[in-house]
């Protein structure tokens, strides 16, 4: 009999042995699975946090570029290439093929005349009208540049923002008006008031490279 009770509680100490056991393991598995979880929350909160801090970041870069007076609340300084009339409607899916949709896209791929004439070959247009391309990308930066604007600006020879930071108002509007006669392209010269604007932002523009 003795025996007997012995082995029955030897069996129920065994069957208490591994009931602990299963229950110590599913506990640790359920553990593990809510670690898991919240560990998978924290990096998507994380990723959240990553992205809107990114696009802070483009915003203050953004900001950083109007002067202290105010470049109207419309000032942007990317847009897309369809803006530029001398691009034509063929030209534009062999542009996107090398990721380039945007005038700001375009400044940034043809940093150095090597990417520059890269271009030109796979895309089977000639160097000068993209550089062309890149005087008027560069200028639309400018706060109440339009295209037009920048059209004339370029035919006038003010390829870039440090062409344009060194002019001064009244010679640059004497040069506009002149080449403007032959070229036909606004109906009216900016006053040397706007001129000014456009100088300063170019410079202010320069000072955040």
């Amino acid at each position: 009999m003795n025996y007997l009770i012995q082995e029955i509680t030897l069996y129920m100490f065994g069957a208490f042995l591994i009931g602990a056991l299963y229950g110590w393991l599913m506990r640790g598995m359920r553990s593990k699975h809510d670690l898991d979880l919240q560990s998978q929350r924290h990096q998507q909160e994380l990723e959240r946090w990553r992205r809107r801090n990114q696009r802070l970041n483009e915003r203050v870069e953004q900001l950083e570029l109007i002067p202290a007076g105010g470049a109207g609340e419309d000032w942007q300084d990317e847009y897309d290439l369809k803006v530029i009339a001398d691009i034509e409607a063929s030209t534009l899916p062999k542009l996107a093929q090398c990721n380039i949709h945007t005038t700001k896209q375009l400044c940034k791929h043809c940093h150095n005349q090597d990417a520059l004439y890269d271009l030109a070959e796979k895309i089977g247009v000639e160097d000068f009208a993209i550089q062309r391309w890149l005087a008027i990308s560069q200028l639309l930066r400018v706060a109440n540049i339009e295209v037009d604007d920048a059209v004339l600006l370029e035919a006038a020879e003010i390829y870039s923002l440090n062409d344009l930071g060194e002019q001064k108002p009244q010679r640059l509007r004497e040069k506009l008006t002149r080449h403007n006669q032959r070229e036909n392209i606004l109906a009216e010269i900016p006053d040397e008031e706007t001129l000014a604007a456009w100088i300063e932002h170019a410079q202010h523009i320069l000072s955040k490279l």
